[in-house]
């Protein structure tokens, strides 16, 4: 790493800082899109087919109702209207029941639908036998039928109806939780990545400055010394990015002064030596002179 160049260290320095961050904006977009399909999923699925047994359970109710009132009824009129009322509901249940079953995934939530539809087919042919008797007037046969038969098959109907209502809840309820655990687990590893790519990144602007800034202190402080006229420096490079190269080429300007200054020394040395002989030439020649003209 530290033999790496200065610009290709900031780039991988960067890059990881971004990939981690890519890294959190993927999770965030694929976490958000999981719970957006949960969302949908249950609103579309789960959310109308506990919306269509409630309806069916209601219906069933309403049509019941009548079924007693009309049981009860001795007037013609008003067993025409409840008939015609109970006709039109059982109609729309048909309908109704048509579109849970499209909707139905699992094979728990059709075998719940099915025992629905036979408990249904009990219980409107009972209704059905008893309005046959009512318009025939056999009242006692009708009262004790119903009572003995029609109820019981009511009430195994309306179970039937809830048991589905009940699973479509539970299965509401079961999506809620999922969403909400969903929504805390990517809660949490956008957090656990985001402090990791923070961590990183103020780790890796620490090892980038400091592998910079110190190689070119010590540079400063070789030139500083260098331009003061020491040339005693003992100057070591151990990396070949470009401070080490900037070192590197400090050593080998040191090392030429050194040479320089000791070829200026030495010449420095040979012209006082020939001066000195010069001089010394000079004097004893002065010295002849002056004894020959005495």
């Amino acid at each position: 790493m530290r033999n790496l160049r200065i610009g290709i260290r900031l780039a991988l320095g960067f890059g990881v800082v971004l990939l981690l961050l890519a890294i959190i904006s993927g999770l965030g977009v694929w976490r958000l899109q999981e719970v957006g399909n949960a969302a949908d999923a249950m609103a579309r699925r789960t959310l109308v087919k506990e919306r269509i047994a409630s309806e069916w359970l209601v219906a069933t109710s309403t049509n019941s109702i009548r079924t007693f009132a009309l049981v009860k009824s001795s007037d013609a009129a008003d067993q025409q209207y409840f008939q015609k009322g109970i006709a039109q509901t059982s109609l729309g249940i048909t309908e109704n029941s048509k579109k849970l079953f499209d909707l139905l995934d699992t094979a728990e939530e059709k075998a719940l639908f099915e025992d629905g539809v036979a408990k249904r087919a009990v219980y409107v042919g009972l209704r059905g036998n008893i309005m046959k008797l009512k318009a025939e007037g056999q009242n006692a046969q009708v009262a004790q039928l119903t009572e003995e038969k029609l109820v019981p098959a009511l009430a195994a109907y309306d179970a039937s109806i809830k048991n589905m209502l009940l699973h479509q809840k539970a299965t509401i309820d079961q999506t809620v939780t999922a969403i909400d655990a969903l929504y805390r687990s990517s809660q949490f590893s956008v957090l656990v990545l985001a402090a990791m790519a923070l961590g990183l990144g103020v780790f890796l602007s620490w090892r980038l400055t400091t592998g910079i800034t110190r190689p070119l202190g010590e540079a400063l402080r070789v030139a500083q010394t260098v331009a003061a006229g020491d040339l005693t420096s003992r100057i070591e490079t151990s990396t070949r990015d470009e401070t080490g190269q900037l070192m590197q080429a400090l050593k080998d300007m040191n090392a030429s002064l050194v040479g320089i200054v000791g070829n200026v020394r030495q010449g420095t040395d040979t012209i006082a030596t020939a001066s000195s002989q010069i001089a010394a030439g000079n004097q004893d020649l002065s010295s002849r002179t002056e004894q020959q003209a005495s």
